[in-house]
């Protein structure tokens, strides 16, 4: 592999790494906004049943798929 072809790669992979970091990030705020949500002591209070239900199963779908994600395929 060439200087040029490292330079590269090593190129993709910090822009990789940084897509990977903000898309963390994106989804630890929408976790933080849909727990305030759920809870009656901050927004809970002001959301009607059924966003509180939403935000519930959306918690739950990213706890699953992140969950699966770590499964090996066979």
């Amino acid at each position: 592999m060439q200087d040029k072809e490292r330079q590269i790669l090593r190129e993709h992979i910090i822009w990789l790494g940084t897509q990977v970091e903000q898309q963390r990030k994106a989804n630890q705020d929408k976790i933080v906004l849909l727990k305030r949500l759920l809870d009656p002591e901050d927004l809970g209070h002001a959301a009607s049943h059924e966003i509180r239900q939403l935000a519930y199963q959306l918690i739950i779908n990213d706890h699953h798929l992140e969950r699966d994600s770590w499964q090996p395929n066979n």
